[in-house]
């Protein structure tokens, strides 16, 4: 349904309704293009001043943000019942942002440019009619020429999928600080597996920032979140459990929801509307890994505009696709099989082509020698799942 209302502001040549990760880096790149003198508003209700979330990635290039990478590593360990597996990177390093370094960041590379400009308020729909798209925030139309949309709700999203496999990678983390010396800041434990999985596919990262300071985090794989309370106890036990750890102060906890579906995108709504972040495919969807593959698509997305192209990303390659699709299959109906897939996966495989694989830079030939690694039982099941399903909703 068409929101109608009289009360029209200036037409601008770009709108990002959104203010997250994608939406903001969108502004940084047209800022460092041929672009930059463009009218641009962007609009979030959120003014950006707290520390509400991390993210990490792997890289073996330069980014645009290596001025605030708060952590920098060469070197992982991964869990499993088996015991440890250290993972030298080099060439590639694993590296953190905290979410208030990455928005400051931003808006002081913003602030040189009068002409773009910022709105806190509360989006109410991202529309399209005879005219052009526009934004309605607090009751006021905001037209632009293109807008970038990343405010789609991932239970609106869940909602409308009725094909393909939707699940919530969910998590809550704390960064805690010590008195005493407890952690090693060369060995970030990156997927530590030691914990009940109850069907699904859960473990913890520690990510040290120092000898006293970490961020701890419990991560599930599945349909439905749980009440915080249940991850906060996890977190107490990998403290003092795990980690040794019974003095602490939090001085942080971040909490998320990210989608993982082979389900079909979001409709934008509007020829010239384009979705963005995680609406906009900007998430694996097999790993909830997104910060560097959405500065890849907002990347992109300027080099088209500025090409004169329309500013639409291209799709997954075909081939990942089904990969993904396969792999959320099995976290889906049998997610105590991540736990030794993901175990024979960095234990017999070299991690830098592991990284390069959920990049999406491998060969089939060196997919097929991963695929080999792995057990093969839960993958030939989620094949016939994924056929019976595609011929039952083809005969319908």
């Amino acid at each position: 349904m068409l929101i109608q209302t009289n009360m029209i502001r200036t037409t601008y040549d770009y709108i990002i309704a959104g203010g997250g990760a994608a939406g903001l880096s969108l502004a940084y790149y047209l800022s460092q293009s041929s672009l930059q003198n463009k009218r641009i508003l962007i609009i979030d209700r959120d003014e950006k001043t707290k520390n509400d979330r991390t993210w990490c990635f792997w890289t073996k290039e330069q980014t645009a943000f290596g001025a605030i990478v708060t952590c920098d590593w060469q070197h992982l360990h991964f869990f499993d019942d088996k015991g440890t597996v250290p993972l030298d990177l080099k060439p590639y390093r694993y590296q953190l942002i905290r979410g208030i370094d990455f928005y400051n960041f931003i808006k002081t590379a913003l602030a040189k440019f009068p002409n773009i400009e910022w709105l806190h308020a509360e989006i109410e729909a991202v529309q399209e009619d005879a005219k052009s798209p526009f934004v309605l925030a607090n009751g006021q139309q905001h037209r632009a020429h293109w807008i970038f949309d990343s405010t789609f709700g991932w239970q609106q999203w869940q909602a409308q999928a009725q094909n393909g496999t939707f699940l919530l990678q969910h998590f809550l983390g704390w960064v805690v600080e010590t008195e005493t010396a407890t952690f090693d800041p060369c060995t970030p434990h990156f997927m530590d597996f030691r914990t009940a999985q109850h069907g699904d596919a859960r473990f913890f990262y520690v990510l040290p920032f120092s000898e006293t300071k970490a961020l701890v985090e419990y991560t599930i794989f599945s349909k439905d979140v749980l009440e915080k309370s249940a991850y906060r106890e996890q977190l107490e036990k990998c403290l003092q459990q795990k980690l040794h750890v019974s003095n602490y102060n939090i001085a942080e906890e971040e909490y998320g929801v990210i989608p993982m579906t082979d389900a079909p995108l979001p409709h934008p709504g509007g020829r010239h509307i384009v979705r963005i972040g995680t609406a906009g495919g900007g998430v694996k969807p097999s790993t909830g890994y997104a910060f560097l593959n959405l500065q890849r698509q907002m990347q992109a997305l300027v080099r088209r505009l500025e090409q004169g192209k329309t500013p639409f990303i291209p799709t997954q390659k075909l081939r990942f696709q089904w990969y993904d699709k396969l792999l959320l299959n099995i976290l889906s109906t049998e997610g105590n099989s991540i736990k030794i897939i993901f175990s024979q996966l960095f234990r017999r495989n070299r991690i830098q082509q592991v990284f390069k694989f959920l990049d999406e830079r491998t060969s089939m030939w060196q997919e097929i020698r991963i695929f080999w690694s792995l057990p093969w039982l839960p993958f030939l099941r989620a094949i016939g799942r994924t056929q019976f399903k595609h011929l039952n909703t083809a005969k319908k």
